[in-house]
Order: C-alpha cells, then structure tokens, then sequence
C-alpha cells in the first residue's frame, strides 16, 4: 500500500477526483487516499469535495477537513457558504472554521448568519471567527447571544464582545438588561464592567428612561450586583448628575450595591432636592451598615420630619444607642406611624441606663392612646419590664399590671355587649402564626389577631380584597383592603406604598375615602381605610345608563373637589375612574383608591414588577401608556 501510495502522489496520469467515491470502500486505505488527495490538492474540484462531506462517515469526514483547509481560498467562498445547511452540525461548524480564515464582507454575513444555527458548536465557532475579524458590524447579532441558553455560548458571546470593543456595544446591551432572566442581565454587565465608562453607563441609563420601572428596578439590581470598578465609579458620579432620574436610578443601584465605598455619596444624597433620592440614601445607608451614618441621620430627622418613618427605621437597623433620644422625641409625633416605629425601635435600641426614662414614655402614651399606637407601646413596656425589670418611677397603675406571659394582649376596651355577641357567635380565630393570611378564609364572623372582627367582603379587585371589620380595641367599623400575594411579595412594591401612603394620608377632604396606615400581620400586608357604605358610579351607570344630566354634574362638582385637594397636597391618583367613585344614598361622593395606584406607578411605570397593569386603559392619559407620568 505504501509503495502504490508514493506513485500515485508523484504521478500525474490520473484523474484524482474519482478517488473520492473509494472513501467508503472497506478494503482501501483512508490514510492513504487522504495522502494521495493531498498531494493533488491543485487538481482537486472543490464542489465534489464539498458535496462529499456529508455523505462519508464520521471516521473519513476528518481527512476531508484537512484537504478542505489547504484548497480553501477567497474564490471557494460561494461555494462554502451554499453548503452552510448541511445537516451534520461537525460540518458545519468546520465550513464556519474555514471563513473565519477571510476577513471580507462575504465571510462576516456568513458568520453573523451562522450566529442563528441551532447547534451550539457552529455558533460558538461563529463568535470565534467575529473575534478574529474584531467587527464592530456584528456587535448586534452578538449581544443576543448573550441570552443563550447554553453557558458556553454566552460566555464565548461577553469574550467576543469585550475583544471588539465596539462604541456601540451599550446601545446593544439596553434589550439584553431587560431580560427576565437574572443569567443574562449579568453577562450584560460584565460585558460594560470591561468596556464601559461613565458616559456609557449614562447612556445605557438614558435609554432605559422610559421602560417600565419594573425593568428599570432589574437593571439596576443586576448593576448594583455585579458590577465591577468602573461601573461603580460612573454610579458615584451619577448620584450628583442633574437629572433627576439618573440621581434615582443611581440611588437604586447603590442599594443594591451596599458598597461601603458609596458612604460619602450617600451621606451629601441625603440634602438631595429630590425626596426619592434623599429617602433612598437613608435606606442605602442602613444597608451598608456604618454607624457614622447616625449623627446624620439624626440631624435629617429633626430636620426632615415628612421623612421621619424612613429614617428610624435605618436608625433601628444601624443598632446606635446615640438614637435613643432622638427617637424619644418622635413619640410626640403627629403621625401615629411614625410614633409606632419609634416604639419599635426603642424595643431594640434600649439599653439598661435608657430602660426607665422608655418605659415611662411608653406607658404615658399607652395610656392616652387607644389606638394601634397604644398597643404597640403596651408591646414596648413589656418587652423593657422582661429584660430590665421595671425601671420606671412614675408609671401608672394600667402599666403595672402588663402581663408578661406570651398570650394575646387583652382588649380592654371591648364592651360587654361585643364580649357576649363574640362568645354567642363562636368566632372562628385566624391564626396568623404562620405570617401568610388568606383573605379568602376571612369569613364573617372571623376574629383576626384577637382584634378584628370580620363583618363581610365588600369587594375585590387587582391589587387586593376589601374586607369589613370592626376593631374590638376602638369599637370602630373600617375597611381592611388585603394585598394579594402576587404584589405583597413584590419587595419594590411594598417599599413603594410605604412612601406613597404616607403622602397619601395628607389627603384630609370631605370627597376622599381616608386613608388610615399599612398594616402588617407576618407577611401579610393590608391597607386600613375608612368605611362609606356606598355603589359605585360604575355600578350605577352599568344599572341605569344614562344619567340625569344636573346629577351628573353634581357629582362631577364633588369629584373635582376631591380631585383638587389632593392636588394642592402633591397627591396624584393616576387610575381615577368611575370604579373608583362611591356613592351613597344621599348622593354623597368620595374618590377611593388614591395611594393604591400612585404606589404603583410611582417610577414612571405602568406596571408592577408582577407584571399588574397600574390603570385602566379605557380611561388612561396616553402619556400615563407611554410611562411619562
């Protein structure tokens, strides 16, 4: 076999393109074929050898590759590119191999083209290819790989990128950060970690402007996670820019961040023009943990009182004994949640040298108090009176007889009548132990928390279910309106109406249904809101359709009120719709739901991170479509 192999090279008298069809005969030598081909690779036809490459076996289909690379030239690139559907996936990524080799126009669209195949092997030698050639043209079709599915892809896709350099790689990179999965928002930032700069961070910012809030909350989780130097030095810069959305998007990135580097940036954010940017600072600054934070936020306290719910709470968090004073002073409030919050921090906070002068602030206010702010100071004399003793020294005698024992706090305030209807009716308790409470389970009769005494379900809608009670500790009748799962466990969500209520709560009008406070009970949240016994305008135009055109204008009268109080308050509705209008029997307007649909849609946004549409899009304002107010 050797010595007829050495012949045939040498010879010329022969044709060598008919040697192909003996690739598959058992009886002959493959390695001596190959030998042969290779010595006539001048006289070889290249459409016969590319026809040939997927009819052999795999065995054979390697000799074919290294006789393909040395006949290969810029005039075979037609050819190589028709054959780039063979149905071996080998194949094809080996034609792949072969065009990375010429950097032309013909070549890059190929393997742009080849960035599509279904085979991960042909795409990632693809991206090998782009590499090579460093073609910035090809920057689009690679941020897509991004979000490959296979991990070997996507990193080949963040090395590709990197080694371009493209100035236009970030425009790119806004659709990959929009990616719902976590995976692939992270490649895009390792992707700007290497090649960006503050003014690609700003314009990568920039173009997510007008994108739901809820994109722009996983962007910047995504940057405040992993991004590196100079994505953190562009945030820093960022948070004293003048636009106030950058200010804010910086202000989310540095809370996911927590970097202690961001301290100093923060602690200047916190006499931001912008309340979103000076609240948010307050919370980055929990997060990072440095108590240096505490005399500044003791001073925007007493300084910033509309603030003063966020800023103790970063004071309970920060652990700083400095802060025991201070949030003495807050239980003078005005604002019963900001009072509540001080007391919760002062369980915490409290040390044996502050126990007495607490417990006896506690008291006076639990005994003036016969509100929810009354039972969480009870909660706070008991929780001093167990770890200190009782150090008071002017304590009334109401104080003295706490029980210390793990058992529900006892209403005094019930009347005999309640006691009597309660042991009658055999209440069914709801446990919240567990700290998830289905509103579904709340049926009439139910005693939730040994406070609240279902009466019945008044209704039902995206954001929650409204449920009527009376509170055994006041004797009053309001509306608890249940969040539903989907946005109570919307971290962002909740935050949002945190801040939003509070605003709303200014809202003091006749034509307004009050907004009380955010209750929690485990994980379950609930909005406490007053009780109108009432249709709504919905329901009366679906009933009678058109209406008497001087009613109609009466109850417009009323609404525009309403509408105008919460305007002079900085209040926006943002869903005002007939649902959202009751009406008594005597003709009595109120607006329902302010606060609701404001803590939604307070980040330009239309939709929650859940993905619940904010609004009714019969009745939106197109810039509210568009996310622009």
């Amino acid at each position: 076999v050797a010595g007829v192999s050495r012949i045939l090279c040498r010879s010329g008298d022969f044709e060598p393109n008919q040697l192909f069809e003996q690739l598959d005969h058992p009886d002959i030598s493959k390695s001596a074929l190959c030998e042969i081909l290779l010595a006539h690779s001048d006289r070889i036809k290249p459409n016969i050898l590319l026809g040939m490459l997927d009819r052999v076996s795999s065995k054979v289909r390697p000799m074919l590759y290294r006789l393909l690379d040395k006949v290969a030239d810029e005039a075979l690139l037609p050819d190589i590119i028709r054959r780039l559907d063979a149905k071996q996936p080998m194949v094809r990524t080996h034609l792949v191999q072969v065009l990375s080799r010429f950097d032309n126009p013909r070549s890059l669209n190929a393997l742009i083209g080849a960035l599509d195949d279904p085979n991960k092997a042909v795409r990632q030698s693809a991206l090998q290819g782009l590499a090579k050639m460093q073609a910035p043209q090809a920057v689009e079709a690679i941020c897509r790989l991004l979000g490959d599915p296979d991990l070997t892809v996507q990193a080949a896709a963040i090395e590709t990128l990197v080694k371009i350099r493209a100035p236009n790689t970030v425009k790119y990179l806004v659709d990959v950060l929009q990616d719902e999965s976590e995976y692939v928002r992270r490649a895009a930032v390792e992707v700007l970690n290497e090649i960006g700069d503050q003014n690609a961070v700003k314009d990568l910012l920039n173009a997510l402007r007008d994108v739901d809030w809820w994109v722009k909350v996983r962007a910047a989780d995504a940057l405040g996670a992993i991004g590196g130097p100079k994505v953190f030095d562009a945030i820093l810069a960022l948070i004293r820019d003048e636009d106030e959305f950058l200010r804010r998007t910086a202000v989310e990135i540095l809370n996911t961040s927590k970097d202690p580097r961001s301290f100093d940036r923060l602690i200047e954010a916190l006499r931001d023009d912008d309340w979103w940017v000076r609240e948010r600072a307050v919370d980055a600054l929990a997060g990072i943990g440095d108590e240096r934070a505490v005399p500044h936020l003791i001073t925007m306290l007493e300084e910033n009182p509309e603030a003063g719910q966020v800023v103790i709470r970063a004071l309970h968090n920060l652990g700083d004994k400095r802060a025991i004073n201070p949030l003495l002073k807050q239980l003078e409030h005005a604002d019963n949640t900001v009072r509540k919050e001080a007391l919760r921090a002062l369980q915490t906070l409290t040390d044996e040298s502050n126990a007495g002068k607490v417990q006896e602030a506690a008291t006076e206010l639990m005994n003036v108090s016969q509100d929810e702010v009354g039972s969480v100071a009870s909660e706070t004399v008991k929780t001093l009176v167990t770890r200190y003793g009782d150090r008071s020294t002017h304590i009334m005698g109401t104080a003295k007889e706490i029980a210390l024992e793990d058992e529900p706090t006892q209403m005094t305030s019930i009347s005999d009548s309640q006691k009597t209807h309660a042991l009658e009716s055999s209440p069914n308790v709801i446990d919240s132990s567990d700290g998830i409470i289905n509103p579904a389970k709340l049926v009439p009769n139910s005693i939730l928390t040994d406070r609240y005494h279902v009466v019945r379900k008044i209704g039902e809608g995206a954001f929650g279910t409204a449920i009527l009670v009376d509170d055994l500790m006041v004797n009053d009748q309001f509306v608890l309106k249940f969040l539903n799962p989907h946005v109570a466990s919307d971290e962002n969500m909740i935050q949002r109406f945190l801040h939003e209520l509070r605003y709303a709560r200014k809202i003091t009008h006749e034509n307004v249904i009050r907004i009380y406070d955010l209750v929690t009970f485990g994980q379950t949240y609930a909005i406490s809101m007053e009780y109108f016994p009432s249709h709504s305008l919905a329901d009366e135009l679906r009933k009678d359709g058109l209406m008497d055109r001087r009613r109609g204008l009466l109850i417009l009268g009323e609404i525009c009120k309403g509408m105008a109080r919460a305007q002079e308050v900085s209040v926006v509705h943002r869903d005002l719709k007939p649902a959202n209008i009751l009406i008594n029997d005597e003709d009595i307007v109120k607006i329902v739901d302010f606060g609701l649909a404001a803590a939604a849609s307070k980040s330009d946004s239309r939709l929650t991170k859940s993905g619940i549409l904010v609004g009714t899009p019969t009745y939106m304002a197109p810039e509210q479509v568009r996310g622009r107010t």
